[in-house]
């Protein structure tokens, strides 16, 4: 894989798009591009650029490096575009763009953030961006890049004496893949307890303790059938023999027969008529007593109450006939006193007429009031009106039912004794007809039990029917699970055994990439080392990831015995080692890598490093470190150079052809 070219559009210095064109490897074996700046020129901006392009970034972060002077004018579109050649020659377009929603008060929310991809000028018909993010790490896997895309602090970051083995073996981890196959170890392992725990396991032994218990239900429902024949049998032998029984019983007593719950019914309904007869007998008695006399008197109850309440006006009027002088003095009073109710005031003459002619008309019916036959008190009338009311609520007619129920139930009770044939027998047919009558009994009683155990017995075979059905069911389903148990057993045992697989590949895998990790650190190391002629190897352990460097005698060196530039030195072949063992061709891109070295370093470096770093290498560089002398080691390997130039009344990053030293 190759860059062709980067855009950067809005971003920090990046004012206006930006296109940085990178050639090609050639036959001629030219690998390196140089990218020249000053301090504070864009050289780490262009590194971001890449990053975000590739992977994406923050709102915020894009919000925060908005060109200031741009964001000014209230124009905020930020945009990335890199363009790679594939390893089989195909291109691919990566563009990153965000573009505001609003242009009021823009925060960074209000970024929105497009990512499209183009494949030999086609779009991929992709629009879910986890998707085509898939689709970018699966060709850049985003661990990695840390060994191709670094600057002057990765360096010093490995080169430090807190670089420990847990960093080494995160950077080995990623640079060798190995991490991808931890995650696939994982994923195996989370399927594999999914697999256990979305099922009940269903064993063999599950299967037989159900279809035992399905043979002692159907043996029971056997032995359930054959009590049913037995007593199907022997209820038609009861019955047969009950049928002869009645026949020969209305033979010799012209009679069908009589049970003894039958004869005891008899008796009992007798006694309930006689006693029933006793109580109608009463109550008739009772009402021709008390009611009867009286309501023969009915017709002229309304004559007596019409009488009764003449009296009673009769009297109210003899009271006000009796007091009629004194009332109509009173009345005369009231209308003179205690002042006359009309103007003139009355003399006594027609004061004394007024009171003659009230005393006249209160005395007017006297003649017309009739004669007093009853007599009574108001006390001995309301009695008399009460029990007039009491005899007409009596029904009359309710005695005449009497006699009727009382006919009915002496025609039932006659019958009843008539029906009796017991007292028309002798003793020895007696003995006889009850005799004949129990057996007759016992043989009823008989298929009354036969009768309820035949129906208890179907019941149950109902209830067992359902059970067996049940089983059945339950053992069908049981077998279905007992394969898919099987099956799953089977599938677990294939997920264990790929990470056994994988482990045991990871092990091997882990030792032959760190022993060629330590072979490519150690070749580099030997190049730019100024005391190579004094070390004899580089060992790292495959397990604890422990970096030994072992001089010509044997003996150990630390790490942080080393000098500053040696550990960078050792920082930089490790990276190259790393990315020698990956296995991948990706293009190197280094910000500022010479600027903590010194001069037997550099030399080395320039000399040895840069033309062997890989296939194609973007080196990020200010005047002091690729300087004219360097510059001129280096040009035989250039397949380009420019420089990125700050415009400082512009506030704006261009890209312009040629290096510092190229006229």
């Amino acid at each position: 894989m190759k860059l062709q070219s980067l855009t950067i559009n809005n971003y920090k210095s990046f004012q206006y798009p930006t296109k940085i064109s990178f050639p090609s490897k050639g036959v001629d074996g030219k690998s390196i591009f140089l990218i020249g700046g000053m301090n504070g020129a864009g050289k780490t901006s262009l590194m971001e650029a890449v990053r975000i392009c590739l992977f994406g970034t923050s709102a915020e972060n894009i919000y925060r490096n908005i060109n200031r002077k741009r964001k000014a004018l209230g124009e905020n579109d930020v945009s990335f575009e890199i363009v790679l050649e594939m390893d089989d020659l195909s291109e691919i377009v990566i563009q990153r763009s965000w573009t505001p929603v609003s242009t009021k008060s823009l925060k960074p929310r209000d970024l929105l953030e497009q990512l499209k991809i183009k494949k030999d000028g086609e779009q991929v018909p992709v629009q879910r961006k986890d998707v085509l993010v898939e689709f970018i790490e699966s060709i850049i896997p985003p661990p990695i890049t840390q060994f191709f895309f670094f600057d002057g602090e990765k360096i010093q970051d490995i080169a430090s004496d807190d670089f420990s083995q847990v960093g080494l073996k995160s950077s080995l981890e990623a640079a060798l893949g190995l991490e991808y196959i931890n995650h696939l170890c994982k994923d195996v392992s989370s399927i594999k307890q999914e697999s256990r725990n979305e099922f009940v396991e269903i064993t063999d032994e599950d299967l037989d303790y159900k279809q035992s218990e399905l043979i002692r239900e159907q043996g029971i429902y056997d032995r359930k059938l054959e009590d049913r024949r037995v007593i199907k049998e022997d209820l038609q032998d009861f019955e047969t023999q009950l049928l002869e029984m009645k026949k020969r019983f209305e033979a010799t007593f012209n009679s069908k027969p009589e049970t003894r719950e039958m004869i005891r019914a008899q008796e009992k309904n007798k006694i309930q008529i006689s006693t029933r007869l006793t109580q109608i007998e009463s109550e008739m008695r009772k009402s021709c007593e008390k009611i009867l006399p009286y309501g023969l008197l009915s017709r002229i109850y309304p004559e007596i109450k019409r009488q009764l309440e003449l009296e009673h006006e009769s009297t109210e009027t003899e009271a006000i006939r009796e007091n009629a002088s004194e009332l109509a003095k009173r009345i005369v009073r009231v209308v003179e006193e205690p002042e006359p109710i009309w103007e003139e005031k009355l003399s006594a003459e027609k004061l004394a007429e007024l009171e003659r002619r009230i005393y006249m008309l209160l005395n007017e019916d006297a003649e017309n009031t009739p004669g007093k036959i009853l007599n009574l008190s108001d006390r001995d009338a309301a009695r008399v009106l009460n029990r007039i009311e009491d005899i007409e609520k009596f029904d009359i007619y309710s005695i005449e039912r009497l006699i009727e129920e009382k006919k009915t139930l002496d025609r039932q009770l006659d019958d009843l004794e008539r029906g009796n044939q017991v007292d028309f027998l002798n003793e020895r047919e007696k003995d006889f007809f009850f005799k004949a009558q129990e057996e007759i009994e016992g043989c009823s009683n008989q298929i009354g039990r036969k009768n309820e155990q035949l129906r208890v017995l179907e019941e149950n075979l109902i209830d067992l029917e359902k059970n067996i059905n049940n089983l059945q069911i339950e053992i069908e389903q049981l077998n279905e699970k007992n394969s898919i148990t099987k099956e799953r057993n089977q599938f677990i045992r294939e997920c264990e055994g790929i990470i056994r697989v994988l482990n045991q590949y990871i092990i091997l895998l882990r030792k032959k990439k760190v022993l060629t990790l330590q072979e490519k650190t150690f070749e580099m190391y030997r190049r730019l080392s100024s005391r190579s002629d004094l070390i004899q190897g580089i060992t790292i352990d495959s397990e604890s990831y422990e970096i030994r460097i072992t001089d010509r005698n044997g003996q150990n060196i630390r790490k942080a015995a080393l000098s500053a530039g040696e550990k960078e030195v050792f920082a930089i072949s490790l990276l190259w080692g790393l990315a020698q063992a990956s296995q991948l061709k990706l293009p190197i891109i280094i910000d500022t890598p010479l600027s903590r070295l010194d001069s037997k370093h550099r030399d080395n470096i320039v000399s040895s490093y840069f033309p062997n770093a890989g296939d194609q290498v973007v080196i990020l560089s200010t005047d002091t470190e690729i300087d004219s002398d360097y510059y001129i080691k280096l040009k035989p390997y250039l397949s380009g150079a420019g420089r990125l130039v700050f415009d400082q009344n512009q506030e704006s990053t261009l890209f312009q052809e040629g290096f510092f030293w190229e006229d």
